[in-house]
C-alpha cells in the first residue's frame, strides 16, 4: 500500500527524516511514535505531499507519489489532524460531504454516506446533520473530522495526533471508535502520536522514531518484550513494561468457565491490566466475568493474571 525507500527530508539543513525505509501493507494499523522533533509528523505529511521528500522514494499502490497530482493523491487519502479544521460556516453534513462532492458522487449517495458515517461515529443524523461546528463539543467536532476523512472511502487514512487535545474520557471513547472502525472496515491507517499507551492500544504495528531514524519496527508485544535499544525501553516506560504487556491480552484467555465470584462482573473483553487494577481496588483475589450481553460466563483469578507466561 505505502512504501518508504531510503526517504530523507531536511529543513534549512536540519535533518527531520533520515534514510527511512519501511512498507505498510493493506489493512495494517501502523502507529508512528517518538519524542517531539523525531520526524513523525513530517513522515506522515510526506505521504500525501503536504511536505515534499528530498531523497528516496515514497510509493503508493506501487507508484511513486510524485507521479500523482497532489490534489488527486489527497482525494484518495483521508486526513485527520488534532486541530480538526472544520469549515465553520458549513454544517456538519457539508463538512463531511466535501470530498464525495469533489469526487462527483450523486447527491443521494453523498447523503447516504453522511448518514452512514454519523451513525458509525455515534452522532445521531437527525440531531447533528444540520448543526455547525461551534454547536459541537470538542469530542463531537473530532468525530466529524474523522467522518470527513473517511467520507470518500479512501484507500488509506492518515491521522496526525487526532485526539491529542481531548480530555481523557473523550479520548478513550474515540480510541475505541477508531479501533472499531479499523476492525470493521479493514482500512489501512497510518497514525502519529507521542502517547505510548495510545500506540499500544491501537496499533497492529509500531514504528518508533528518534532523530528522524527508525529505532524499532514491530508489533506492540515485540516493542515491549524485546526492545531494540535502551532508548526504546525508556520511551515505553521501563518501570511498567509488565503492566503494559498485560494490557495487550484480554480476560477471555484466562476466564475460568463456570466458576463464580462475588461483586459486579467485568466484561470478557477487558484487558488483563484492567482486571488486575479492578481486583486490587476491590481488595479481592478473583472477579466475576460476563460476556458482551452481560451474561455470566465464569471468573478470573488474580493468581492466573500474575502467573509467568511464555
Amino acid at each position: 500500500m505505502i512504501a518508504f525507500e531510503h526517504v530523507g527530508k531536511a529543513y534549512d539543513g536540519r535533518v527531520a527524516v533520515d534514510d527511512v525505509s519501511l512498507s505498510i501493507a493493506e489493512g495494517e494499523f501502523v502507529v508512528v511514535i517518538g519524542p517531539s522533533g523525531s520526524g513523525k509528523s513530517t513522515m506522515l505529511k510526506m505521504v500525501n505531499r503536504l511536505v515534499e521528500h528530498d531523497r528516496g522514494r515514497i510509493l503508493f499502490a506501487g507508484d511513486e507519489i510524485r507521479r500523482f497530482k497532489p490534489e488527486a493523491l489527497r482525494l484518495r487519502m483521508g486526513y485527520a489532524i488534532q486541530s480538526i479544521g472544520l469549515i465553520p460556516h458549513w454544517t456538519v453534513e457539508q463538512n463531511i460531504a466535501a470530498v464525495p462532492e469533489l469526487l462527483g458522487w450523486p447527491r443521494s449517495r453523498v447523503r447516504d454516506r453522511v448518514t452512514e458515517l454519523l451513525e458509525l461515529l455515534d452522532l445521531a443524523p437527525a440531531t447533528y446533520r444540520r448543526r455547525y461546528p461551534h454547536q459541537l463539543s470538542g469530542g463531537q467536532q473530532q468525530r466529524v473530522g474523522v467522518a470527513r476523512a473517511l467520507a470518500g472511502d479512501p484507500a488509506i487514512l492518515l491521522m496526525d495526533e487526532p485526539f491529542g487535545s481531548l480530555d481523557p474520557v473523550t479520548r478513550d471513547a474515540l480510541q475505541q471508535e477508531i479501533a472499531r472502525i479499523h476492525k470493521a472496515s479493514g482500512k489501512t491507517i497510518l497514525f502519529v502520536t507521542h502517547d505510548i499507551d495510545e500506540a499500544l492500544r491501537l496499533a497492529t504495528r509500531i514504528v518508533l522514531l528518534d532523530q528522524g531514524r527508525v529505532v524499532q519496527d514491530g508489533t506492540p508485544r515485540e516493542i515491549l518484550a524485546y526492545p531494540a535499544a535502551d532508548f526504546v525501553s525508556e520511551f515505553v516506560g521501563r518501570g511498567d513494561i509488565g503492566l503494559k504487556l498485560l494490557g495487550l491480552d484480554t480476560v477471555s484467555g484466562l476466564v475460568r468457565r463456570g466458576e463464580s465470584a462475588a461483586g459486579d462482573a467485568i466484561p470478557i473483553s477487558a484487558s488483563l491490566r484492567e482486571a488486575l487494577s479492578i481486583a486490587i481496588a476491590r481488595g479481592v483475589d478473583r472477579l466475576p466475568v460476563a460476556d458482551d450481553q452481560g451474561r455470566a460466563v465464569g471468573a478470573i483469578a488474580v493468581a492466573d493474571i500474575t502467573k509467568p507466561r511464555a
